[in-house]
């Protein structure tokens, strides 16, 4: 999926900052799972409901069949639009302007007004974003259509679009739950990994330091009631041309590391990458430099563990270097999907300096 332009959708300001802050830090804290979303509409049928899912339910890449979907859907309408649903971290309200007097019952009437002005003023705006409207740290986006078949056009057309701004809601929301409103100065692990290896992520206090050492470091976080493992692995290679980013040359140099670091249970027995199941390779620019997410799956050789990965490699031309940034979890038999959205809003913290 590429990258969205901002200009796309827009907040509401609906305060002065001071005012908005004061009544923010009122609200309560938000609340909701990774990989979980509300949509609070008015009525559904087959046909709404199945489109809302093609564009939300969207199978995750590089997993074995049948695969998991990207959200979990909770539909809410307006008499059903409170406590859980509403403190949601992230929410999407499809807005059907002959509809608008069943949603101000859940929504204050001077917002859904703001919300149709902003959208007849700026009819290329695929939607208006509102940060914190009933609780803290919450994401709220508003879609607008005239009907019901209206919106379901606007879905189908823009689904990659509407996805991706899904996943960037929950990435910020997530965030600030994972790691809270501390900043990367602040943190003493991306601080020493700044000196070390002039690259580093963000680390939770669940996570601890299994190996860090001058090429390779591995966080990992066990679960203390259930057969639950997430792992986090940073390490470098040479870059020297446009060869060092293909697939194989990137899984190959991943497999490298992780035979020297990362044994498994059994005698001669490491991680790598699986060639049962295919790889997705997206590529994209992080922070100006030139990236690509692998979505993919791990197992062991001479043995049968196995699992998810999100490998993210970034190129930092001014050190000649590609850096490889990893979440992995072994979570045998259960749902995964929530577990690799932690892992992956994670890596995705990765500051080069």
């Amino acid at each position: 999926m590429k990258s969205l332009p901002l200009y796309l959708y827009i907040a509401i300001i609906l305060a002065s900052c001071s005012h908005t802050e004061k009544r923010d830090s009122l609200k309560p804290e938000s609340v909701g799972k990774l990989a979980e979303i509300v949509i609070l509409s008015v009525s559904y049928d087959e046909e709404y409901k199945n489109k809302i899912k093609e564009v939300f339910k969207r199978k995750l890449d590089g997993h074995p069949p049948p695969s998991e979907p990207t959200f979990n859907i909770h539909f809410a309408d307006h008499s059903f639009f409170k406590g859980y649903f509403k403190k949601h971290h992230n929410i999407f309200v499809l807005l059907i302007k002959d509809q608008i007097k069943e949603l101000s019952q859940v929504i204050d009437i001077s917002i859904l007004n703001s919300v149709q002005e902003i959208d007849k003023s700026k009819p290329e705006l695929l939607g208006i974003k509102q940060p914190n409207l009933f609780a803290k740290n919450q994401n709220i986006f508003f879609v607008i259509a005239d009907d019901k078949n209206d919106m379901i056009k606007k879905l189908s057309k823009n689904s990659d679009q509407f996805l991706q701004i899904a996943l960037s809601q929950e990435s910020k929301s997530g965030k600030e739950k994972l790691l809270g409103s501390i900043n990367s100065s602040n943190d003493p692990f991306t601080k020493r990994s700044l000196n070390n290896y002039n690259y580093g992520i963000r680390k939770p206090k669940s996570y601890r330091v299994a190996i860090e050492n001058n090429d390779f470091v591995w966080l990992r976080k066990l679960s203390t009631v259930k057969e639950q493992q997430f792992g986090i692995m940073m390490f470098e290679s040479p870059y020297r041309d446009s060869n060092d980013l293909s697939l194989d040359s990137i899984l190959k140099v991943r497999n490298f590391f992780t035979k020297k670091y990362v044994p498994g249970e059994t005698p001669n027995s490491y991680m790598k990458y699986s060639s049962a199941i295919k790889p997705v390779m997206i590529k994209s620019y992080y922070s100006g430099n030139y990236s690509a997410d692998i979505h993919g799956w791990w197992d062991v050789f001479g043995d049968f563990m196995g699992g998810p990965s999100h490998l993210k490699i970034v190129v930092d031309e001014s050190r000649n270097r590609i850096i490889y940034v990893e979440g992995f979890l072994f979570y045998p038999n259960e749902s995964k999907a929530e577990a690799m959205r932690e892992l992956s809003i994670l890596i995705n913290t990765l500051k080069i300096q």
